[in-house]
């Protein structure tokens, strides 16, 4: 992974623990970033835990304008997904059994 990607995720992971504090439970690099194998065409798919949540919305709402400011900041585009640590840890649906097998802790 090249410095440029490992600075925003950095950047990502210090923004979310600022926003979150105890609710953050962490985040995770996906998608072509997480093996190796993306190009300039990639996106920084990135999947944040949360303790718990009442409306998704409200979350993407919350961290839109950080997303915004590193996306264009750094030249890359950056796609969030969140979800509650209950569904992380046990969630079987076939998107979370994916990442899970793929995820890198950032």
């Amino acid at each position: 992974m090249d410095a440029k990607i490992k600075t925003v995720l950095a950047e990502i992971k210090a923004s979310l623990e600022a926003i979150y504090g105890n609710r953050f439970k962490g985040v995770y690099l996906f998608g072509s970033y997480a093996p190796g194998e993306a190009d300039t065409e990639s996106d920084l798919d990135i999947l944040v835990v949360l303790d718990d949540f009442n409306h998704y919305a409200g979350e993407i709402d919350r961290t839109g304008q950080l997303i915004a400011d590193l996306s264009l900041e750094h030249g890359i585009s950056i796609s969030e997904v969140f979800v509650k640590e209950h569904q992380w840890r046990h969630g079987d649906t076939p998107f979370l059994l994916n990442v899970r097998d793929e995820a890198v802790p950032v």
